[in-house]
């Protein structure tokens, strides 16, 4: 048996034996119960915001105890000083004795402890954590899986029913191009449903009265208080206004690219014209595009040139370069 279920069976037995306590003094059953119920409820605060952290404190055992004693000691006073009251009604002192020291302890930790009470009750992984929602265009895009699959995403992640059930539509369908992508989004799902962590699960509720997907992915995140993974524009733009909090995968692609600074020299294949007259155009390994001043000179060429320009555009950065020398 391992040490939590030895701490279950101890607050069960602490509450049968408060419970049978107090129904010798003469209460109901019933009162005797919820009496009990409160007790064993102490203890388990007790526990919980004083020993079950992941790195015990001892400044906060002696902040509770000097709390604890302080209670004992204006329990005694109050019994004391009317003394008549708890004679006639002997239990009014055990409840004293039993619920003020813990009020006092509580209180002291919250007050003066390192870590307020209402911050360990919470828990360190919910403070900084929340849950992320996959819609459709995340799931056909598929860089994520190797995003949270490298531990880059921490909380649970969840895969609605509706948006598989709009990737089982899209792979039935008879254009080619569509089927493909919602297969895609289904290998996908396969392959996050075998991380372990964090833990991806498919969340079963559904909204029937709403019948488009990205609305019902809005409600769903504010339901559950979460976030959106997506790569759909649109969908970013109307949640984001909905309140609801979007992680774009595009963003964090065009955030991961390395940074080109004016005046950095780029060695670059022209693949082929530009817009522009006498321009040529080549990409770097991570897509960014590429612009050489009178690059069409040099088409299928490697050439080194200086960075005299970078544009960050809606879709991401151009490079601008003006070319030195040909690179055999």
């Amino acid at each position: 048996m391992n040490i939590q279920r030895l701490i279950g069976v101890f607050f069960i037995f602490l509450l049968v034996v408060s419970t049978v306590i107090f129904r010798n003094y003469g209460f109901k059953s019933t009162q005797s119960m919820f009496i009990g119920i409160l007790i064993t409820a102490a203890s388990v605060l007790l526990y919980t915001f004083v020993f079950h952290q992941k790195k015990f404190r001892l400044r906060g055992l002696v902040i509770f105890c000097t709390g604890f004693f302080l209670g004992l000691y204006l329990a005694k006073g109050i019994t004391i000083s009317l003394y008549a009251i708890f004679t006639n009604f002997p239990y009014l002192q055990e409840i004293l004795y039993l619920t003020l020291p813990y009020l006092f302890g509580l209180a002291f930790l919250e007050l003066i402890g390192d870590k307020p009470i209402s911050e360990i009750w919470k828990g360190e992984s919910s403070l900084y954590t929340t849950i992320k929602v996959l819609d459709t265009s995340a799931l056909i895009d598929g860089r994520i899986a190797e995003v949270i699959k490298l531990g880059f995403v921490e909380g649970k992640v969840i895969i609605p029913r509706f948006v598989l059930e709009e990737l089982q539509y899209l792979s039935d369908s008879t254009d080619p191009t569509v089927r493909t992508k919602g297969k895609k989004g289904l290998e996908q799902v396969s392959i996050l449903k075998e991380i372990k962590k964090p833990p991806v699960e498919i969340y079963e509720k559904d909204f029937p009265r709403i019948k488009e997907v990205d609305t019902k992915l809005i409600e769903l995140c504010n339901l559950l208080k979460a976030k959106l993974i997506t790569t759909d524009y649109n969908l970013n733009k109307v949640a984001s206004i909905k309140g609801v909090k979007i992680l774009n995968v595009n963003e964090l692609a065009n955030a991961l690219k390395p940074v080109v600074a004016v005046g950095e020299e780029l060695v670059i294949f022209v693949l082929k014209e530009g817009k522009e007259k006498g321009q040529g155009v080549g990409y770097l390994e991570d897509g960014t595009m590429v612009v050489i001043d009178g690059g069409k000179n040099y088409i299928g060429l490697k050439v080194k040139g200086t960075v005299n320009n970078v544009l960050q555009t809606s879709s991401g950065k151009i490079i601008f370069i003006k070319p030195k020398e040909v690179i055999k």
